[in-house]
């Protein structure tokens, strides 16, 4: 069982994060913290100068104690199957 895991991606001179979980049985020990840390050290080692990211309701509150700041609401839309 993995404890915690997240995604980089590098988009133009942002770094995309994508995918911060902690298991369940893991939280709140500051695994998710660790995870967005180590990630935005990598986006640093790789020149990068920004950063992205959509958060759950759930997981702003931990990106907002980071110093990430919301710049725009997500909407999410589904389109079902045509035909």
């Amino acid at each position: 069982m993995v404890a915690a895991s997240g995604r980089l991606a590098a988009a133009e001179t942002s770094g995309v994060v994508d995918q911060v979980e902690t298991a369940a049985a893991h939280r709140p020990r500051g695994l998710g913290s660790a995870v967005l840390r180590a990630l935005g050290n990598r986006a640093v080692g790789l020149g990068l100068t920004g950063g992205i990211l959509v958060a759950t309701d759930e997981g702003r509150a931990l990106y907002r104690s980071l110093g990430w700041v919301d710049r725009s609401p997500i909407a999410v839309a589904y389109v079902p199957e045509l035909g």
